[in-house]
């Protein structure tokens, strides 16, 4: 925990000091450095050597305990191809990261060769990205250590029980199912985070990588108004972006619009959900209701089967407008009634769901074995039965057989 602590405070941090070093050169000309960002760049330097250090620890680490977890005597022995390409896929991610130059100097320019330079100068090329700025943005990829954070402080993954439960049944414990976790639990928090987090670093790419007709880069608030045109995939088109780069980081903040949407359609189906309490509320209500409509039609079955018999009785003529009415009102009261038996079943079969189900087959297992058990026990009262029954009959013919005895003795007696 204290390495990915560590790891995440120096990923960061090289991210806001890349920030300042780009708005910096952003207000030289030509995007030059100067002594201020020159030093910014080699405090990022500093910071992403250590941070590659800690990576190697943290890995390090990793494998010792996957070796102590499986018994494996040697360390080495559990490092896979998977594992190595991760690896050396993450130290490249934190390597990337603006490399700082020659020491700038200052250069004495007069103002009359500043406007005539700003004068000559042309608008920058559809393909033109400063390097800067193309090692800078990946930087932005060193967010995944502050995911790695929220999974080492999180309460599931550090409680012993959980982590118990979930090896047991085969559920690791890992980001994915954090992050559906906490979905689950904290759905509109969890968004809003996402999209403000998407706001911030996709308003700044795009300042980073469009320019205007005067070569200098578009403000921050037209950035995000970019963005937000592109994020809710309307584009008005007043602003657009003017290099490969940044239409690349818009077209990248289009698929996260697609899928800040589609999380928030999700979040809103579930809130609108009524919970399993409330649907046996309304279940219960509409079957009330339904059962009302059912006595309503089964009464008017009756009234108008009592009608047409009385009519017959009356001899009226079956072409009459009074029977044929009274018919057709007792053909539509049994269709009627039909539809509201057939809407009751429906309205059972919607009202148990999965968690009825499983504890149906709860009770029915707990009461199968208590079933087993009392089995058991008749089993054994039955042996103890047939136990005393046979013994029973064995002194019964013992004592048949001393009676018969006596007898034989008595009339032999008599005889002499």
């Amino acid at each position: 925990s204290f390495v990915t602590d560590i790891m995440c405070i120096l990923g960061i941090l090289g991210i806001i000091l890349m920030i300042i070093e780009n708005e910096i050169a952003f207000s030289q000309i030509n995007n030059n450095d100067t002594s201020c960002s020159w030093s910014i760049k080699i405090i990022i330097s500093f910071t992403t050597i250590v941070l590659i250090g800690f990576i190697f620890q943290y890995h390090r680490l990793r494998i010792s305990l996957d070796a102590i977890n499986n018994s494996i005597g040697d360390s080495r022995a559990t490092l896979t191809n998977k594992k190595i390409y991760l690896i050396v896929f993450e130290i490249l991610i934190c390597a990337i990261h603006p490399i700082p130059r020659s020491f700038p100097r200052r250069l004495k320019t007069s103002v009359e060769n500043i406007s005539s330079v700003s004068s000559a100068s042309t608008s920058y090329s559809l393909s033109y990205i400063d390097i800067d700025i193309a090692l800078g943005l990946p930087m932005f990829a060193r967010v995944y250590l502050l995911c790695r954070f929220i999974m080492f402080h999180s309460h599931l993954f550090l409680d012993a029980s959980s982590r118990s439960i979930g090896y047991l049944n085969q559920v690791s414990m890992d980001y994915f199912f954090l992050i559906k976790a906490y979905l689950q639990q904290w759905p509109i928090r969890c968004l809003t985070t996402f999209c403000i987090i998407v706001f911030l670093v996709g308003s700044w790419c795009l300042r980073a990588c469009d320019y205007t007709s005067t070569n200098e880069h578009i403000s921050m608030l037209d950035s995000m108004w970019l963005f937000i045109e592109t994020f809710t995939t309307v584009g008005y088109g007043d602003i657009i972006p003017s290099t490969y780069c940044g239409r690349s980081i818009a077209a990248i903040i289009g698929l996260f619009g697609l899928l800040s949407t589609a999380l928030l359609i999700s979040v809103l189906i579930q809130k609108l959900l009524l919970n399993r309490w409330e649907k046996y509320v309304h279940n219960f209500v509409l079957n009330i209701q339904l059962e009302k409509e059912r006595k309503i039609q089964a009464a008017n079955i009756i009234k108008f089967s009592f009608q047409i018999w009385c009519m017959k009785k009356k001899n009226t003529s079956v072409c009459s407008i009074s029977y044929f009415r009274a018919q057709r009102r007792l053909f539509q009261s049994i269709d009627l009634l039909l539809q509201i038996k057939q809407e009751q079943r429906k309205l059972i079969d919607s009202c148990v769901d999965q968690i009825d189900l499983i504890s149906v087959q709860r009770n029915t297992s707990v009461e199968t074995y208590e079933i087993k058990e009392q089995f058991k026990i008749m089993k054994v009262k039955m042996d103890n039965m047939e136990e005393k029954l046979v013994d029973m009959n064995m002194n019964i013919n013992n004592i048949i057989n001393d009676i018969q005895k006596t007898l034989n003795m008595l009339l032999n007696k008599v005889s002499k």
